[in-house]
């Protein structure tokens, strides 16, 4: 097992070091891992009584503070940390929206954390965009568990009783076009990639959009992934009601 990378960075990382390809042995095993975690703990959770669950969700919120924590840490110890490290990816937007929930549940953080957080975490897992890095590597590994607990949280909230509404989660979205416009302006300032706004980075469903579509065609695609995704989503939940 190769250990000499195990605290370098996307900026620290010679060119000879070994990545991983998407859905190899490494990834699978980490799918895995993540499918079998969370069906374990949604089944653990719907026997929890009420005060029980909310300690679980505060203990995930606190364990997913300290592992944005250990991406800072690994980024200082580099000696190389840079704006890329700050936490404006949505994935890293939903850490502090599910700690908020945390503290004081909230419907309308829930449903962001239903229709935004789950199938982000989902397709960040199916799809990661830091296979770059060795698999046995600090932010590696850190990438991996993060996004785990960022799609377990939402499945804990829908293991509870949580119930989507589509007519809650549109009440949402003028919030959510003014943190898209902030966080553009911040790549176009510092020439970083949060949210996939500046380039569709590679593997992910936005560079197949890209591969046809070119700079910034591909963008189209973000919001037609998230319509299939929303259909889905609180398409099924309505099947279900009517069967």
């Amino acid at each position: 097992m190769e250990t000499s990378y195990f605290w370098e960075t996307e900026y620290t990382l010679p060119p000879d070091a070994p990545g991983f390809s998407h859905f190899c042995p490494g990834h699978i095993v980490w799918l895995g891992s993540a499918v079998l975690l969370c069906a374990v703990i949604c089944a653990v959770y719907r026997r929890l009584r009420e005060n029980e669950r909310l300690t679980f969700r505060r203990v995930l919120a606190v364990l997913l503070i300290c592992d944005e924590l250990f991406k800072y840490g690994i980024a200082i110890y580099s000696g190389d940390f840079r704006p890329s490290f700050l936490p404006l990816h949505l994935c890293s937007i939903n850490i502090f929206l599910i700690a908020a929930d945390a503290i004081k549940p909230n419907e309308l953080l829930q449903e962001v954390l239903y229709a935004v957080c789950l199938p982000g975490a989902f397709f960040a897992l199916a799809f990661p965009g830091w296979n770059y890095l060795p698999i046995w590597n600090a932010l590696c590994i850190h990438s991996f568990t993060a996004h785990i607990m960022l799609l377990l949280y939402p499945l804990l909230r829908i293991s509870g009783g949580f119930q989507p509404s589509f007519k809650r989660f549109i009440r949402t979205l003028p919030a959510a076009l003014v943190v898209t416009v902030l966080v553009a302006c911040f790549n176009m300032a510092f020439g970083t990639n949060f949210m996939f706004l500046a380039r569709a980075g590679e593997g992910n469903p936005l560079s197949w959009f890209e591969r046809f579509l070119g700079s910034p065609g591909y963008l189209l695609g973000i919001p037609l992934i998230a319509a299939v995704c929303w259909a889905v989503l609180y398409g099924v939940p309505k099947l279900r009601e009517k069967t």
